[in-house]
C-alpha cells in the first residue's frame, strides 16, 4: 500500500479589502469647483440697506465657523451683495460693508483673519432678478466661496 497523499495546502487568505477613503481623503481629492457646488457654507442675509447681522445670520456664521475649524487649511472669500435698488456705486459700497461685517464677526469668533478675504459684488450678480421684496431679500447677502484647501 502506498502512503496517503498529503493534504492540499490551505487556500491563500483573501487579499484585504482597501479601507474606504477617509473624510480627509475625500475632501483633499475634491476639486474646489465641486466643493463650492456642494455649498458647505451657508449664505447670510441682510435687511434692506443694512449691514448688521441678525440672530439667524450669526447662527449661520457660527455653523460655518465649525466647518472652517474642521478644515483648517481652507481659505474663503466672502462676497457682499446688494439688491438692485439705489445706485451701483452705493450698492458696491454696501456690499463691501456687508462682506466686512461677515469677516469681522468670524474673526471675532476666532477665525484667523488671513483665512478670509472679501469682495463686493454690489448688485452685479443677483441671485434672483424679479422686482419683488422676496427676490430682493435673496440678493442682500454675504456669499462664501472656498478659495483654497
Amino acid at each position: 500500500t502506498r502512503p496517503a497523499d498529503p493534504p492540499p495546502p490551505p487556500a491563500p487568505a483573501p487579499a484585504p479589502q482597501p479601507a474606504p477613503p477617509t473624510e480627509e481623503e475625500i475632501f483633499s481629492s475634491t476639486p474646489l469647483d465641486k466643493l463650492n457646488a456642494q455649498k458647505p457654507l451657508d449664505d447670510v442675509y441682510f435687511g434692506y440697506d443694512a449691514t448688521d447681522l441678525s440672530e439667524v445670520a450669526r447662527g449661520a456664521l457660527q455653523k460655518n465657523l465649525q466647518w472652517l475649524n474642521r478644515w483648517t487649511s481652507t481659505k474663503v472669500m466672502v462676497e457682499g451683495h446688494a439688491d438692485s435698488r439705489d445706485t451701483n456705486e452705493y450698492n458696491l459700497a454696501l456690499g463691501a460693508r456687508r462682506a466686512d461685517a461677515v469677516r469681522a464677526y468670524l474673526v471675532s469668533l476666532g477665525l484667523s483673519a488671513d483665512r478670509i478675504t472679501m469682495v463686493s459684488k454690489g448688485e452685479e450678480q443677483p441671485f434672483c432678478e424679479e422686482e419683488t421684496e422676496s427676490c430682493w431679500q435673496q440678493n442682500r447677502r454675504g456669499h462664501f466661496i472656498i478659495t483654497a484647501k
